[in-house]
């Protein structure tokens, strides 16, 4: 290439506005869109001081990316809202949809998200506002990473103008989005007209800190829901050190002297390995999400619902 030609192709691309940056391959990407945009949308349009409302982070990757779950497995990083907030307000931790289950280059598994997804928090204004508090901008920026041939991550601004009113106001359009995805948000407890057990099995190798964490679930007798045929994927999360293996449901029929009346349900044991000190089962964490037969997606009146490890007793440990 004359060297001329190639001092120009240079500085052009140094010149270019790229508000991504890549895990490699990023010149590729060079001629196409930002990949990803978030929007901020609440329930109200009008706030009440000191009553809370639902607000919504709307991620959105373009066709073909895929974005990622809070404990995306073998990796990938969630996306996480900064918000710059005005005094006295508040913002719970993200909620997350239930993922789908990805296998990427190198056969490697991760949890996300194949289409644009919306993350749930709760904004609780103070009760009492300060001077000039009337209107006010709920504002951040949302970290993101999305894959697709490459991994790139970027940044997007968001930001919401408000008003302060004497009862709330509802956003008709912007409410019926957020109220959409609730039912994507896996339960923080056992769904009515379910059971649910578990136990941990420390490895019995002395000086191994490791384990297999069994969880059994069924229906219960009484529950007159309709008998759908029902597939479960189960997603374990939570350790920040360790490795927790992938594992599939398989039938549980229970023991009817121990459990009169319980439909026959579903057992899974996820080894847990190299977890180091300090660990106990309660820092254990699984996401059941059910799906009809082979088809993806929630089932009417079978929530996700997230398990959590108990504590086991110090010297039982």
């Amino acid at each position: 290439m004359p060297k001329l030609l190639y001092s120009l192709l240079i500085l052009a691309l140094t010149l270019l506005p790229i508000s991504t940056w890549g895990q490699g391959g990023l010149l590729d990407e060079l001629e196409e869109e930002v990949p990803c945009s978030a929007q901020l949308l609440a329930e109200v349009s009008a706030f009440q001081p000191g009553v809370p409302f639902e607000i919504g982070v709307w991620i959105e990757p373009l066709p073909g990316w895929h974005g990622y779950w809070h404990s995306p497995r073998d990796g990938g990083d969630p996306p996480e809202a900064f918000w710059d907030l005005p005094e006295g307000w508040k913002i719970s931790p993200a909620r997350f949809p239930a993922p789908v289950r990805m296998v990427e280059p190198g056969d490697l598994i991760a949890y996300g998200y194949k289409k644009p997804f919306m993350l749930l928090y709760t904004a609780t204004p103070p009760a009492e506002l300060q001077e000039g508090q009337s209107t006010i901008h709920l504002s951040g920026s949302v970290t993101w990473q999305v894959c697709k041939t490459t991994c790139l991550y970027g940044e997007s601004d968001i930001s919401l103008k408000l008003e302060a009113a004497s009862q709330p106001v509802i956003n008709q359009e912007s409410s019926k989005r957020i109220r959409g995805w609730v039912s994507s948000i896996p339960l923080k407890k056992t769904p009515k007209g379910f059971l649910v057990e578990q136990e941990w099995v420390p490895a019995k190798e002395k000086g191994s800190i490791a384990g297999q964490w069994v969880i059994r679930w069924a229906r219960k007798g009484d529950d007159r829901r309709p008998a759908i045929p029902v597939r479960w994927q189960v997603f374990p999360h939570s350790l920040v050190a360790g490795i927790l293996d992938e594992a599939k449901p398989v039938r549980w029929v229970p023991d009817p002297s121990i459990h009169k009346g319980l439909a026959v349900g579903n057992q899974v044991t996820i080894v847990v390995r190299d977890v180091g000190e300090g660990f106990h089962s309660g820092l254990l964490g699984a996401t059941m999400v059910p799906s009809p037969g082979k088809a993806k997606g929630p089932v009417s009146g079978f929530p996700a619902f997230e398990c959590r490890g108990k504590e086991a007793d110090p010297e039982k440990r």
